[in-house]
């Protein structure tokens, strides 16, 4: 597992040190699902993925939050000083085009030890404004853990002329929608949609 204390300590210093001019950049709007107060200790983030900027808002909108997050290997192969910069930040590498589910397990040590992991399912940026179909493996990994599943929908405007707008949801547990009738294959298939429905279903907070 990654050196924890250094991956805290260089996301306290990239919130503290960018936090004045993405606030002044994204200028957010956050809606709250009524009866959501505050977040768990250890969870699991789940949000729709509208733009490569939608990592950098979350760090903005859980200054207080170390959430590990899932990334595509096309971003470390951007040179060695960005995978640096991304390792430093807590990434969590997924190669999607590999069958490699390491970071299947390195997420499930992450929360077996207490922390936070976000996931941006569609697992690529829509194309045409379409997004793609959420994957099974966040339900998979919620499976195998006692971490609830926190859903957030952003509408990705990102612009000095725009707010972002991110809506988020309470948090839920898969274990909670389990149905043994089902063979695994049709839970994780259920349990994805389950998911994908929640975080679009929070696009009516923000009355849209």
């Amino acid at each position: 597992m990654k050196n924890k204390w250094f991956i805290n300590f260089f996301l306290a210093f990239t919130k503290i040190t960018g936090l004045l001019p993405v606030y002044i950049f994204f200028k957010p709007k956050v809606y709250k699902e009524s009866g959501l107060k505050c977040l768990p200790k250890s969870f699991i983030l789940v949000s729709n993925h509208k733009s490569l900027l939608d990592f950098v808002l979350y760090l903005l909108i859980f200054p207080f939050k170390t959430i590990r997050f899932l990334m595509a290997e096309v971003l470390y192969n951007k040179g060695k000083a960005f995978s640096f910069m991304l390792n430093s930040l807590g990434g969590i590498r997924v190669n999607r085009d590999d069958h490699d589910f390491s970071f299947v397990s390195e997420s499930l040590e992450v929360l077996d030890n207490g922390g936070s992991i976000g996931i941006f399912p569609e697992g690529r940026l829509p194309i045409n404004n379409k997004p793609w179909p959420f994957t099974t493996s966040t339900a998979f990994i919620a499976m195998r853990c006692d971490a609830p599943i926190v859903p957030i929908y952003t509408f990705g405007n990102y612009s000095l002329s725009k707010r972002a707008k991110v809506c988020i949801g309470k948090p839920f547990y898969v274990a909670d929608y389990l149905d043994p009738s089902l063979s695994s294959q049709e839970q994780l298939n259920a349990l994805t949609e389950i998911i994908e429905q929640k975080v679009y279903a929070l696009r009516k907070l923000a009355g849209e």
